[in-house]
């Protein structure tokens, strides 16, 4: 664990002195639904995140509030300097059918390479949000291999994957440590495995989760609470 921790804090401040772009990142919870990440800049005089959103409604429109953070792992929050792509609420941009997508920018000062962060908007409601962005690539593509085996059915395969993750990254308490308790918790279920299930939940509650009070919001609305 502490030659591992080592390798990943040289390569990030390797990594910071030269700017770096992230791929697709993957992230613990978002909002809305629609939105996706497409890249991460970490750009030697700006953060720049690149993302697209999608209208799932007729009449739908959006709009970004000035009061919109980057929030670094430390719990530093960074004000937007810069937005391009969609306009500044109360300004709307309006699709025009469902299935549309908006592709927008949002800039913020340099942060350096981090190891992870969020994005949330401070608005009255319908605010954007990733909590938990991964920078990592070996982590990404870890968390990609997990999805893709979950989602053709290869249930176990990528359950030894997140049980990996977590026995890696626990002590890090990585924004995404969250998300990987939940995908452990929900595949126990979905097998049976109950009291295993349990276990996972309260080692999360006790593992101090970035954002915990999100997930088990989340674990709730798909009916796990314990």
């Amino acid at each position: 664990m502490k030659k591992s921790l080592l390798v990943f804090i040289v390569v990030a401040m390797t990594l910071a002195a030269n700017g770096q772009s992230v791929e697709s990142p993957n992230y613990g919870l978002k909002s809305p639904l629609t939105a996706e990440i497409i890249r991460v800049d970490f750009n030697p005089d700006a953060t720049v995140v690149w993302l697209t959103i999608q209208s799932d409604v007729n009449n739908a429109w959006f709009c970004i509030d000035r009061n919109t953070f980057l929030v670094r792992s430390d719990g530093v929050k960074l004000k937007l300097t810069a937005l391009k792509g969609l306009p500044y609420c109360p300004s709307t941009h309006k699709f025009k059918r469902p299935g549309e997508k908006a592709s927008f920018s949002l800039t913020f000062p340099p942060t350096g390479v981090l190891p992870w962060f969020s994005i949330i908007e401070e608005c009255m409601g319908g605010c954007l949000s990733f909590r938990g962005i991964v920078t990592d690539p070996g982590l990404n593509s870890s968390l990609n291999e997990a999805f893709s085996l979950a989602g053709s059915g290869n249930e176990m395969a990528a359950y030894r994957i997140y049980e990996q993750i977590i026995n890696e990254t626990d002590s890090l308490n990585i924004g995404i440590e969250g998300s990987v308790y939940s995908a452990l918790i929900m595949l126990d279920r979905s097998m049976g495995r109950n009291e295993t299930a349990r276990q996972w939940y309260n080692r999360m509650m006790t593992a101090d989760t970035p954002d915990l009070k999100y997930y088990l919001d989340n674990l709730k609305r798909q009916g796990v609470e314990f």
